[in-house]
């Protein structure tokens, strides 16, 4: 998979990305939120695309302040479902927060739909507020600690 840097070029690519999830991991009311993060140039200095085969796949980023990183708007395009992008993405975002020296855990603001991903890759679920997204999407919050964690780069 390719990983290049958002762009503004890139913003209708993630946008059908967002699209392609709603009614089951997004909630529509969160399409403004995400359009918003996307046009903060703040918010996607660390903020990627994924491409496979020269189509736009995924995309996601991450935050970095003091010592916690936070995994943000990480997504793969309905179509490219349970092909292995999401664990690349995922891979590849903590991979970054980590080369911070100062980083020793990493959240996550997820659903109950992805929380059993995060899990498997050491994440502990911290707070539940059902339906904290929308009807039928809960809020979970997740933390890593990072002292274990091993890269497969």
């Amino acid at each position: 998979m390719n990983v290049k840097p958002y762009t503004t070029e890139y913003q209708s690519q993630c946008l059908a990305i967002f699209d392609s999830n709603v009614g089951v991991y997004f909630d529509p009311s969160e399409r403004n939120d995400f359009v918003a993060y996307l046009e903060d140039a703040n918010a996607v200095q660390h903020y990627f695309v994924f491409e496979e085969q020269g189509t736009v796949v995924a995309c996601g980023g991450y935050f970095a302040n003091q010592n916690t990183g936070s995994l943000a708007w990480g997504m793969v395009h309905r179509l490219y479902h349970r092909r292995g992008f999401g664990a690349e993405i995922t891979d590849f975002r903590m991979a970054q927060i980590k080369r911070i020296s100062s980083i020793d855990r990493i959240k996550i603001e997820t659903s109950q739909l992805t929380q059993g991903f995060y899990a498997k890759r050491g994440f502990e679920v911290t707070d539940i507020v059902e339906n904290g997204y929308g009807q039928g999407i809960d809020y979970v919050s997740m933390t890593f600690h990072c002292g274990d964690y091993q890269t497969s780069e």
